[in-house]
């Protein structure tokens, strides 16, 4: 028995360690302090000691790289193929139960906005997009690259280079396979956590080192979609700084959707399932957190440059197409039109005039069959 012990434990720290040492490689460059922009008008790698000018340079997030890095290589148990079919079979779930948005003009738009943005990025997979009529903020990706975006999320941005920023970081989860490499890891931990289930409570520190290590893998594969999603926003001729500030903005206005959610939502109510699938990818570290990595690895990564795009008129069409399809319409009745498709309301049975006062009324709550949708 103490044999066996011996072993798992002995796997366990390997596991461990190989756990570590595949999250380092996905989480961003080591820079303690953000560098501060000097007058030289050189880029700001120069700003870095050598050894970490040096590491960036040739590493995988040498931005002048993109598309011949080593970005989302490691163990995996699913090929690409593999992936993409996995990643179809949930897309197919989702487009059963979900709305989305039918007008081409707006299909169109976001679909060559992606396209662009992959374009420049070290995704492996083509992509599929698709805008769900939700005014949920949030844009999401499913393995093999299957992009969603939220219709409350393209009225709700600022910019298009705020809406770049935020589809970048995940079509960077998908170049950098972060699900079906978490899933390799998690697989490899249930085999190895077979035999601790014979050990009893001798075993249950160690039986705590693997979902630590599959969280901190989660929390850095979020900071590299982060990091990622900058480069190939840049990398597409966008502003990077206009990420930060979708994230500030979308942060405050998540919070007060929140709050009116808990407020007016019953417990147990359902949720859709692209909700669900959204939420289940989503261990993201604290916003504050983000935001200041994010100036620290525009400073310290990205070439300063001249010119940026912001902002172009297709966007705003686009964003006043959806605001105004959002808009009630209101028709004025005119003498004459037929009252065939005009509400109706009907008087309860058990009601009569007499049971109401004179210049009073009584209130009651309005009984409405829903609409199939």
């Amino acid at each position: 028995m103490r044999c066996y012990a011996r072993l798992a434990i002995c796997a366990t720290v390997c596991l461990f360690y190989a756990a570590c040492a595949g999250a380092s490689d996905d989480a961003s460059p080591a820079i303690s302090k953000p560098t501060q922009r000097t007058s030289n008008p050189t880029s700001s790698i120069s700003q870095i000691p050598s050894s970490d000018q040096e590491k960036i340079e040739k590493g995988k997030y040498d931005v002048d790289r993109i598309g011949q890095r080593s970005v989302g290589k490691g163990v995996n148990l699913y090929s690409l193929e593999k992936e993409r079919a996995l990643g179809r079979s949930m897309a197919d779930s989702i487009d059963l139960h979900t709305r989305f948005v039918l007008d081409p003009d707006v299909n169109d738009y976001i679909n060559r906005l992606a396209q662009k943005i992959a374009r420049n990025s070290d995704a492996q997979v083509p992509f599929t997009i698709k805008v769900i009529d939700c005014q949920d903020l949030r844009t999401f990706a499913l393995p093999g690259g299957f992009l969603y975006v939220d219709k409350g999320l393209i009225m709700e941005v600022d910019s298009e280079a705020e809406l770049a920023g935020l589809m970048a970081r995940e079509i960077a989860h998908v170049a950098a396979r972060h699900a079906t490499r978490y899933a390799t890891r998690k697989y490899a931990w249930n085999m190895i956590s077979l035999p601790l289930a014979y050990l009893g409570p001798a075993s249950l520190g160690t039986r705590q080192i693997g979902p630590l290590a599959l969280k901190k893998f989660s929390r850095d594969a979020e900071s590299e979609a982060d990091l990622l999603g900058i480069e190939y926003q840049y990398a597409a001729g966008y502003d990077p700084q206009a990420f930060v500030d979708a994230l500030e903005k979308l942060h405050a206005t998540e919070l007060q959707m929140r709050n009116r959610r808990s407020t007016a939502s019953p417990r147990g109510a359902s949720v859709p399932l692209h909700q669900q699938i959204a939420r289940a990818f989503a261990t993201y570290p604290p916003t504050e957190e983000r935001i200041q990595k994010a100036q620290t690895e525009i400073s310290a990564l990205l070439p300063n440059r001249n010119d940026y795009v912001v902002d172009t008129n297709e966007f705003q069409e686009v964003k006043a197409k959806l605001l105004g399809a959002d808009r009630p319409i209101l028709r004025r009745h005119r003498p004459g039109d037929s009252m065939a498709n005009a509400p109706v309301l009907h008087r309860r049975p058990s009601e009569s005039p007499q049971q109401f006062a004179p210049y009073r009324r009584e209130s009651s709550i309005a009984e409405v069959e829903p609409v199939a949708r």
